[in-house]
């Protein structure tokens, strides 16, 4: 395990975070400047909570090569000890990143992004009560007034910058279908993977597919997220900058809350298509919840928290009927889950026990994997891995990185998936699949 800081013991360190205001209405309107002044960032929005955030550049970074969460709480835990919180922000998460999903296929397209990143930015940008602001932070080993001095002569010069380079162009990026699996292709996986389930070697496993696109056009990311954050205002959107490559996405699916003791979760599986009015909507939401094939789908993830989950948590609740949740184009099963930590926060030990869930991989875990490697042949990248933010008060939370898509120069691979039980019918999977792509796709005028 990495950090930028590599030796925090040779002094006790000092955080401090400087806020200013700033002009303006949405977070997302400082994307484009920030991707033009910075490689790296990370912005994150959940409109149903009011909640935006935009993380640029990198104070202090963990990140490793090597897929071994818990050992990030050791990290954690030494930068607790030997760094003294300054002024800070009341309740902001300080650390943003993400994991990939544990794919045992690796290729080239995803080698801009680390296994493992979580990082401190230099610059936060962030709402609180309907305003936006910047926060500075920086590590130092004291708070000088000269040096806070010089600190806010680079943030203000920073936001100068930003604002002066802020253009409200509109996204004129079309999209055009290069590559995608032949649908017999497909039909052939989901009846292996069925096989593999009514002889006992699985009980379910989720097949994804990707879908390649040739980008024409401008495309601007204000003017994506003003989209997506207005249709998919109950998802978490976010957007991920490592060097020159995107990874963004629309995630209803929460992994893990850490609140204080609390912790929450959800089992979110089973899917059917939303209808034309109100009434049909309700008709389509019943046949999902009778459905035997979503129904098993969908306790199965309920199995793998609750089981997993009893190492961590007391009194563990989970709803004795699953909700709809409905998004704009699609209903999902969920259930939530609610219990109470043991012991003091470890985010990262609890979420390795549970990632990858049965909602994105399969159960058993092991073999589900390994399957995956033969039957999808692609390596998913981010593509239902995760993506959080954490502080080191008791406040973590982290999503699972799904109807998502990676943008590499002129290219957009889009990545949707679907779970597969002995019920499974290969039509009505694909089917699913093209549903779970229109968050992406959408975005996009098409040249077809």
């Amino acid at each position: 395990m990495q950090n930028i800081l590599t030796d925090l013991t040779k002094d006790n360190l000092i955080f401090h975070q400087t806020v200013f205001p700033l002009e303006g209405n949405k977070i997302s309107e400082f994307i484009d400047s920030i991707d033009r002044k910075s490689d790296s960032f990370i912005y994150y929005s959940k409109p149903f909570s009011q909640t935006e955030y935009l993380a640029a550049g990198k104070l202090f970074q963990i990140e490793n090569s090597v897929q071994n969460l818990s050992t990030i709480d050791e990290v954690i835990s030494n930068f607790r000890e030997n760094v003294t919180a300054g002024d800070i922000a009341d309740g902001l998460p300080i650390f943003y990143g993400y994991v990939k999903f544990p794919s045992t296929n690796k290729e080239q397209i995803w080698s801009d992004f680390n296994e493992v990143v979580w990082f401190i930015p230099k610059y936060l940008f962030f709402k609180k009560e309907n305003k936006i602001y910047c926060a500075q932070n920086f590590l130092s080993s004291s708070l000088k007034e000269e040096l806070i001095s010089k600190q806010t002569e680079d943030a203000d010069n920073f936001i100068k910058e930003i604002s002066e380079k802020y253009s409200d162009k509109k996204n004129t990026a079309t999209i055009n279908k290069t590559s995608d699996e032949d649908i017999l292709i497909w039909k052939k996986k989901v009846e292996e993977a069925v096989n593999e389930i009514k002889e006992n070697k699985l009980q379910k496993i989720v097949l994804a597919r990707k879908v390649d696109y040739r980008i024409s056009g401008k495309l601007n990311w204000g003017d994506v997220f003003e989209k997506l954050n207005s249709e998919y205002s109950d998802c978490l959107n976010f957007l991920i900058k490592s060097n020159r490559n995107y990874f963004f996405g629309s995630s209803p699916e929460l992994l893990g809350k850490f609140e204080k003791d609390l912790f929450r979760t959800e089992a979110l599986a089973g899917s059917i298509n939303r209808g034309s009015d109100e009434y049909e909507d309700s008709d389509l939401a019943l046949l999902l919840s009778a459905s035997k094939k979503n129904k098993k789908e969908h306790e199965i993830v309920i199995d793998h928290l609750r089981d997993n989950l009893q190492m961590h948590l007391l009194n563990i609740e989970i709803d004795e009927t699953p909700l709809i949740k409905r998004l704009k184009n699609i209903q999902h099963l969920q259930t939530k889950i609610t219990g109470r930590l043991k012991e003091s926060t470890k985010y990262f030990q609890l979420l390795e026990s549970i990632f990858p869930t049965p909602a994105i991989c399969g159960i058993p875990t092991k073999q589900s994997l390994n399957e995956l490697k033969q039957l999808e042949g692609f390596d998913r990248g981010l593509y239902s891995g995760i993506v959080g933010c954490f502080n080191l008060s008791g406040f973590a939370e982290f999503f699972v990185a799904i109807r998502s898509a990676l943008v590499s120069e002129n290219t957009l691979t889009a990545f949707a998936g679907c779970g597969i039980v002995e019920e499974s019918d290969p039509d009505e999977e694909f089917n699913e699949t093209e549903l779970k792509l229109q968050p992406i796709i959408s975005l996009f005028s098409n040249e077809d």
